[in-house]
């Protein structure tokens, strides 16, 4: 007989990690909702190679379950969910910026049978509480945690993680390249590009964090795009591609040198995610999940145009030959989104997203609340 389902209050309950045979049940279970593009093997397969991506390994990536039995090999999956270790830039008030960790919670998912219980929000309440608990010992090791809500923004705000805006510019990818008459200053970005971007990324990030007007309730955050944290998105991305083209994407971006401001550069780090496959490309999306201005102080609204024109150009014609209809960026600042929109040959629009892909945030320092924190630079290269 089996036993009757706790409630999901009942204090028994527990946090636990899946073992392999419960995570294999769990995989099969999420494979209809994110995995479909793939074969159950191969949708398999690639959940075990993520597990060695760069950011996952070595315990970056922690696999969690709701259950009632920290041991017992008869004991219910209740609901399941991933935690990911990212690097993290915070500055509170007018101190200094510090190197933290934060934790991206990703893949929550409950049985089909089992939802309406609250068990996917029980598991939250006691994974917050765990991160709580591991930055108040040892600070700096578990800042805060992002989520991307793809139920709109009032379920996880209700359970502590603030919802902020979310936007992005989407252009249109035409059948044909357009005839540019601009000069060559803009190159694409290969593997060995990465890390020197990368690490001039991350100084870029924390200087501007440290200039950011001081307000002393203020605390500023930032997800510190890495190059783990940029080759765990390239290391799903090499995935699918090769499972549908037998192919790896080698151009990962293109980085755009003003003639008059060598030292202004503009790069964009992009993806692909294929999910229509090569039946229904109107499906496949080009992501931008990194967009960085070396010197915002030093390209004029002039050159930036340029560089996006011609950055932009190079995405489309990637984007037609991995067979993808559209290229997304993430949460443009006002300045990027003017410049675009005043920018000639630019077939773009502006959405404000309401129910997926909802950037979230919680803090877990007891002297911070939700109302004082600002996510900078919140772009694709953060989502999990």
């Amino acid at each position: 007989m089996v036993p009757p389902l706790p409630d999901s209050a009942n204090p028994s309950l527990v946090l636990a990690h899946p073992t392999p045979q419960e995570q294999l049940r769990i995989w099969s279970q999420t494979h209809p909702s994110w995995g479909s593009t793939y074969p159950i093997d191969a949708y398999l397969d690639r959940e075990k190679y993520l597990l060695s991506a760069p950011l996952a390994r070595a315990g970056g990536i922690t696999p969690w379950i709701l259950t009632t039995s920290p041991s017992d090999p008869a004991r219910p999956v209740l609901a399941s969910c991933e935690t990911l270790r990212k690097p993290a830039l915070l500055r509170r008030g007018n101190g200094p910026v510090c190197h933290v960790a934060a934790h991206g919670i990703a893949s929550v998912f409950t049985y089909p049978d089992l939802r309406r219980r609250g068990y996917a929000a029980r598991m939250l309440s006691l994974i917050a509480h765990h991160l709580a608990h591991q930055e108040e010992s040892s600070p700096g090791t578990a800042s805060f945690s992002v989520l991307f809500s793809d139920i709109g923004p009032l379920y996880y705000a209700a359970l502590g993680w603030k919802p902020f805006e979310s936007t992005h510019l989407m252009f249109a990818v035409p059948e044909r390249a357009l005839v540019n008459d601009a000069p060559p200053h803009v190159r694409t970005i290969l593997a060995h590009d990465l890390p020197a971007l990368a690490e001039r990324d991350v100084e870029l990030l924390a200087h501007r964090i440290a200039l950011l007007p001081t307000q002393p309730s203020k605390t500023f955050v930032a997800l510190a795009p890495t190059l783990e944290a940029l080759q765990w998105h390239f290391a799903r991305e090499a995935f699918l591609s090769t499972h549908l083209f037998s192919a790896v994407p080698d151009v990962h971006g293109a980085l755009y040198t003003p003639p008059e401001s060598p030292h202004a550069r503009v790069w964009a780090l992009w993806t692909r995610t294929q999910t229509g496959g090569k039946s229904d490309p109107d499906k496949n999306v080009m992501d931008i999940i990194r967009f960085v201005l070396e010197d915002q102080d030093a390209i004029s609204d002039a050159q930036l145009s340029t560089a996006l024109m011609l950055i932009i150009h190079e995405a489309q014609a990637q984007a037609r030959q991995w067979l993808c209809s559209k290229i997304i960026m993430w949460n443009p600042d006002a300045r990027l989104k003017a410049v675009v929109e005043a920018t000639k040959h630019l077939d773009s629009s502006f959405v404000v997203r309401q129910l997926d892909s909802i950037t979230s945030l919680r803090c877990f320092s007891r002297h911070v609340s939700a109302a004082d924190m600002e996510w900078v630079d919140n772009q694709k290269f953060g989502w999990c």
